[in-house]
């Protein structure tokens, strides 16, 4: 096994400090429910998520993320499942520019959530006693600041609010 110095991987300049679980919950459709349930199984059908973010709370240095993931909506689906949790994030304002904190809180904190959504979902349906749901991998959007840019939109940030 090749070994890496974690010096090569510095922090990030927003953390996870935080997860609440809002919402869990699995209900069984015993229509579906046969002998053969665990091997029967042909999944809940197509999942869906949504996700969220409080405002920027400038006094904490923190914004908070929600995720919801909903499964096996249809009629002929062997359970509806939801999770719902939330994220707490806590900024670095002088390594993040704060321009951005919507846009990362909308696009990237949501992956960031996204694992412990499918341990959750895997987890929950196993103790169930169905095969556990894999949730898909999604792609991961890249998200640089170019610090040049950066300082450029907030000046004209200023010189909006002082006109």
């Amino acid at each position: 096994m090749t070994e890496k110095n974690t010096d090569t991987y510095p922090l990030h300049a927003i953390q996870l400090v935080g997860i609440k679980i809002l919402e869990l919950s699995i209900v069984v459709n015993p229509d579906i429910i046969t002998e053969n349930a665990r091997t029967d199984f042909d999944g809940a059908g197509p999942f869906s998520w949504n996700i969220g973010h409080s405002d920027y709370d400038h006094e904490r240095k923190g914004i908070v993320v929600k995720a919801i993931i909903n499964m096996g909506e249809e009629e002929k689906s062997p359970f509806k499942l939801k999770i719902e949790m939330a994220g707490i994030f806590e900024v670095d304002e002088s390594r993040f520019p704060l321009i951005h904190i919507e846009h990362w809180a909308s696009n990237n904190a949501p992956l960031v959530l996204y694992p412990y959504l499918r341990e959750l979902a895997y987890g929950l349906t196993t103790r169930a006693g169905f095969p556990g749901v894999l949730l898909p991998l999604l792609q991961v959007p890249t998200f640089k600041i170019n610090k040049n840019i950066d300082n450029t939109l907030a000046q004209k940030s200023k010189t909006k609010s002082t006109s």
